[in-house]
């Protein structure tokens, strides 16, 4: 058993993140735990795996116990050995250039026999639907690709109890299949796991218990408990006619590459004023390369992409910024300050822009205004997308590019990003949303983009391509009321 008996904890001292918390985990179980934004599951998470207090400062008290036994005197390797962790940032955890030698990390550092080190990579990999990874640059992995790796490299270390931050935020849904039964056979095999998770429905059906941390409190989740979708109304499909001629951004013929591997194929697409666009396809597929090129950030290796019916290799970079608000998948790659508020102005600060907008209100409504003088990287995961979001779109861009901007969002987060794409599209604008969220599709956008080995699969009316989608064997893509 893995247990946390009377645990509290502090970063600063001025107040616990962490209060009396007291946890147990049986082998063979599965725990998920829940709560908002901010409120320390990534900290309980950090002092499970031996990271707190041997690695990470602040004052701590309380009791680790792996199988009865008191963790205290072990190292933070002994600890790890025994329960790994997969954080929030998979990319973080990367140490190798290569997937197979990805997985065969943990293994060669503790001294396993190099012919069983080859049965854990396979099965590893395996468990998680990667085995065609294998050979892969790790650098070159979309974010679900990296997320998928990172979980089996920890499963190749054959630990007692595995503790993941937020799994499936970054998982297509058919990796959310094969989690969750990755979950199973964990818990067949007596393997204890705690998921730490806000999209309850990911993991909800394997779980054993399902706990809630608020304001340092765990307590237990009543099984009737569900998270309300915290999306709009359809009344947001909004078909009103804009003056404006032409698209926003248009992509002809379009392709691109890393190194040797082609990750769009000959892509056309044109996003017009008012529209809120869905981007989806499974991990790999392209949505980020291509929202890269969208934004001009990316070159195409053929075609052309044209930002107000002008090559966009033509527009000053500055112009581009004035344009497009763009926000990338890993929150950590996209902070420059010192400050919130450092980070939330820079671009405003880097366009001279002095016009009397309400700086101060935003930052509010994303949660942000009582920790503008704090480091944004000693904020937690949804706290930055948070930020990343407001300091794009401070300026007030025509076409925002997100993606997948509610990894690691609550309820109120979800809202604030939605009420944000909202804003833009009422009064002419348009948003490209990169995410695997079918609900979000369905009630939200008026379109949907699919994209499928570096290429456009379907392109039309959101509700119309989710059924599509369903009758063409996607079905984990669609909704129970798309499918009637």
């Amino acid at each position: 058993m893995l247990e946390a008996r009377n645990l509290t904890f502090s970063y600063d001292g001025t107040g616990p993140v962490l209060e009396s918390v007291d946890l147990t985990l049986e082998r063979g179980e599965v725990v998920v735990v829940t709560g908002p934004t901010g409120s320390g599951k990534s900290t309980l998470a950090k002092f499970l795996c031996g990271y707190i207090p041997r690695a990470i400062l602040g004052q701590c008290s309380g009791q680790l116990l792996i199988d009865e036994s008191d963790a205290a005197p072990l190292s933070l390797a002994e600890v790890s050995r025994r329960v790994a962790l997969v954080q929030q940032d998979p990319e973080s955890q990367l140490c190798t250039l290569k997937v197979s030698d990805e997985a065969a990390f943990g293994p060669e550092n503790y001294l396993v026999e190099p012919k069983q080190i080859s049965r854990l990579i396979e099965s590893s990999l395996s468990s998680m639907g990667s085995s065609h990874l294998a050979d892969r640059p790790t650098y070159a992995l979309s974010g679900g690709e990296k997320q998928r790796v990172v979980i089996a490299s920890m499963l190749a270390c054959q630990p007692d109890y595995l503790v993941l931050d937020e799994p499936s935020s970054s998982l297509d849904p058919r990796g959310v299949l094969q989690l969750r039964q990755t979950l199973l056979d964990l818990k067949r095999n007596g393997l204890g796991v705690i998921c730490i998770e806000h999209d309850l429905n990911a993991v909800r059906p394997v779980a054993d218990r399902v706990l809630s941390l608020s304001g340092g409190k765990l307590s237990s989740l009543r099984d009737d408990t569900s998270p309300r979708s915290g999306y709009l109304s359809d009344s947001s499909h909004d078909q009103r006619t804009y003056s404006r001629k032409g698209p926003i951004v248009e992509a002809y013929d379009v392709s691109f590459a890393y190194e040797e591997e082609a990750v769009i194929r000959r892509v056309s697409v044109a996003v017009y004023s008012g529209e809120t666009v869905a981007l989806m396809g499974s991990n790999g597929s392209g949505k980020s390369t291509l929202i890269g090129l969208l934004g001009g950030l990316l070159n195409p290796l053929e075609g052309e992409v044209r930002l107000d019916s002008v090559p966009i290799r033509k527009v000053p970079r500055k112009d581009r910024a004035k344009k497009v608000g763009i926000v990338f998948q890993n929150p950590n790659t996209q902070i420059f300050e010192k400050t919130v508020w450092g980070e939330y102005t820079l671009t405003r600060e880097v366009l001279k822009l002095t016009d009397s907008a309400d700086l101060e209100a935003q930052l509010k409504e994303a949660g942000l205004a009582d920790l503008k003088n704090r480091n944004p990287f000693s904020l937690s995961h949804g706290q930055k997308r948070r930020l990343n979001l407001c300091s794009a779109t401070v300026h007030s861009p025509e076409l925002y590019l997100f993606d997948e901007p509610f990894t690691g969002q609550d309820e109120d987060g979800r809202d604030f990003i939605l009420r944000i794409i909202a804003r833009r599209v009422a009064t002419g604008g348009a948003c490209v949303v990169a995410t695997h969220d079918s609900s979000f599709a369905a009630q939200y956008c008026s379109r949907l983009i699919f994209m499928e080995n570096g290429s456009i699969l379907l392109d039309g009316p959101a509700r119309s391509v989710l059924q599509t989608l369903r009758a063409t064997g996607r079905s984990e893509y669609s909704l129970p009321e798309v499918a009637s």
